[in-house]
């Protein structure tokens, strides 16, 4: 029997929890995954303070801006009794129940970074300098390697003329933990999305005098819209969620139900009028810019010692505290950049996986680097099921010309159409190449039942499990009773239709 290829898994986050899953499947493949930090579960794994080298980060009150049916494990859901909508502990729970329903965490060496990734002389192998606890390097070798630490890893802090000057507080957003400190001060939030919305939001109701700076404004997206069910489960189904176009609409459909002109509320320009430039997932903005307690302000023009000026001249005297919930930059510090980079600094990533650059791009995955509208755990899982096939062998890369093609093609389509990149269709796409993909047309010969809910119903992960590659026998009761599952928890009365 030939020894088993060795595969690096850099990060025990979701991205390296189904890489180490996806590696496992494959009886020629052992993953060895490497975790800088004391415990799996990557940003979802709270500190009440930043942890040396962390990136993104989670403050006390953070609750998932997917529904629990969109954002799971294809083949590891979430028990019924979970709210639709699940506090940051609900998840973390989740994801140690899947490592240890799998038993992937014998693969994992925690308080173990991966400093950096050279490839050897004829670049088929690996060579790995890692740092354990007690500071100590070490070299390792490898076959493959899987980087899973998620690109958009160094807090983005944007600079304005004055800024040193300034003498009040200055942090990021992956810095802030609960609101008491900002309790009676006036505060300036900088950004335009998730965190800028919730922690302007949370501020606000625990007493601080709050001003929202965004360059361009953004779109206000509810947690809960049609019908009373979550936004994803609503509107994402693969007749919507396949077409740019029509999720487009339907996103801006159900911001409308709660807010019809953004305009009136001072939150869009010329600039913001399409969602896909600019949205946030907050079910509490609207009160609070109703009640005053948030003041909409276009972007900072420049920082003085105690005052902020804006782009419209306005001047806000007297400011505390600005925190910026500007994002991250998009970083891969374990690898050389020219690996990734062209000349003109444009990704060469064939599928958002593998680097086109490299003389052997198969022996290399990045896995969950790239932005998406929607819950990333269903593409990371795809990645890395994509990914492993390629390393046994079950999928044959391309040559070098016909990636070259593929990644202008959709650098060309996607990054001019989109703010993000629209994840069904990349779904579908990594699923045929893993040849887990269903078909309506077969489902309408086999399973009518299950193809009306193919066309019109979520598009939930469970759907790459229904056969092929890694099928799970679960998937089709969890496909067809994803609403029910979903608002399970709700249930605290007895239906009114209940018994008739």
């Amino acid at each position: 029997m030939a020894p088993k290829q060795r595969v690096a898994i850099v990060g025990a986050g979701v991205a390296g929890l189904v890489s180490i899953k996806s590696c496992l499947e494959e009886a020629g493949l052992e993953p060895t995954c490497f975790e800088r930090h004391d415990k799996l579960g990557g940003v979802w794994n709270y500190s009440p303070e930043l942890r040396p080298g962390q990136g993104p980060a989670l403050y006390n009150s953070v609750v998932c801006n997917d529904s629990k049916e969109m954002m799971t494990f294809s083949d590891f859901p979430y028990p019924k009794e979970n709210t639709p909508f699940m506090p940051h502990p609900m998840v973390l729970r989740h994801i140690q129940n899947y490592a240890k329903h799998f038993n992937l965490e014998k693969h994992i060496r925690f308080n173990t970074d991966v400093i950096d990734v050279q490839r050897n002389n004829d670049g088929k192998y690996w060579k790995l300098q890692i740092k354990d606890k007690d500071d100590k390097l070490s070299t390792e070798e490898f076959d493959y390697v899987m980087i899973c630490t998620s690109a958009f890893n160094k807090a983005f802090t944007p600079s304005y003329p004055g800024m040193e000057t300034f003498k009040g507080t200055t942090i990021h957003s992956n810095e802030y933990r609960e609101p008491s400190k900002f309790r009676g001060k006036k505060v300036v939030v900088v950004g335009g999305s998730y965190s800028a919305g919730e922690i302007s939001s949370e501020i606000a109701r625990n007493g601080a005098e709050v001003y929202l700076s965004a360059r361009h404004g953004f779109w206000i997206l509810p947690r809960i819209c049609k019908n009373g069910l979550p936004y994803d489960i609503s509107l994402f189904s693969r007749s919507v969620v396949m077409s740019g176009p029509k999720l487009k609409a339907a996103l801006e459909g159900a911001c409308k139900t709660r807010i019809n002109d953004h305009s009136k509320f001072g939150l869009q320009s010329k600039e913001i009028h399409s969602i896909d430039k600019g949205s946030m997932i907050c079910d509490d903005m609207q009160d609070r810019l109703a009640q005053g307690q948030i003041k909409p302000m276009v972007g900072i023009k420049e920082f003085q010692q105690n005052d902020i000026i804006f782009k419209d001249g306005t001047t806000l005297e007297n400011v505390d505290a600005v925190i910026f919930a500007t994002g991250y930059s998009f970083v891969v510090p374990t690898i050389d950049d020219s690996w990734l980079y062209d000349e003109s600094d444009k990704a060469e990533m064939y599928k958002y996986i593998f680097p086109a650059r490299l003389e052997h791009p198969e022996k290399l995955a990045l896995i969950k680097l790239l932005d998406i509208y929607g819950s990333h755990w269903p593409v990371a899982e795809l990645q890395a099921r994509v990914a492993v096939r390629v390393f046994a062998g079950h999928i044959v890369l391309p040559d070098k010309a016909t990636m070259k093609r593929d990644i202008d093609k959709r650098i060309k389509y996607e990054k001019n159409k989109y703010y993000y990149i629209p994840p069904a269709p990349y779904m579908e796409e990594l699923a045929d190449m893993i040849g887990v993909r269903p078909s309506f047309w077969r489902l309408l010969l086999m399973d009518p039942k299950l193809a009306m809910a193919f066309k019109y119903g979520p598009m939930v992960p469970y759907w790459y499990r229904l056969e092929g590659p890694g099928a799970w026998p679960g998937a089709r009761d969890r496909i067809l009773n994803a609403i029910e599952n979903t608002t399970y928890a709700l249930k605290g009365y007895p239906s009114v239709n209940e018994g008739k």
